[in-house]
This record gives structure tokens, sequence and C-alpha cells, in this order.
């Protein structure tokens, strides 16, 4: 009879120790999940501000052409008018 059991509680034991490796290796890996999440969270956060700063330096930049072509004109209307 002990040598139909020794294997078995062997076996048993085997597969207790798997058993809590692989619990380990989930706690580990929901660890890095969690960490991941939060790497995203931050990142889109800092996308978003970068996403509306880029809004504002192209709202800047289309002013700025205004009043570039606006005083282009303007010199341009004062080399016409000095040549008469």
């Amino acid at each position: 009879m002990m040598k139909r059991v020794d294997p078995l509680r062997k076996e048993l034991k085997d597969l207790e120790t798997k058993a809590e490796d692989t619990r380990q290796k989930g706690e580990e890996i929901t660890k890095i999940i969690a960490e991941l999440e939060a790497s995203i969270a931050k990142y889109k956060e800092e996308y978003a501000m970068v996403i509306s700063d880029a809004s504002v330096i192209k709202n800047d930049l289309s002013t700025v052409e205004k009043k570039v072509s606006s005083s282009f004109v303007c010199v341009t209307l004062r080399r016409v008018s000095s040549l008469h």
C-alpha cells in the first residue's frame, strides 16, 4: 500500500509546488499589468497636453502669418506710393 501512496504523495507535493509558483508568477504579472496601465494613463495625459500645445502653436503661427502678410502688403504699398 505504501508503495502506491508514496508516488502519489510526491506527485501531490510537486503539484502544490507548481501551483504556488504559478500563483506567484500570476501575482507578478498582475503587478506588471497595473504598472503598465498606470504608465499608459500617464502617457495619455501627456499626449493630450502635447496636442493642446500643438494647437496653441498652430494658432500662434497662423496669427504671425497674418501679421507678416499684412506687413508685407503695407511695405509693398509704401514702396509703390513712394515711386509715384
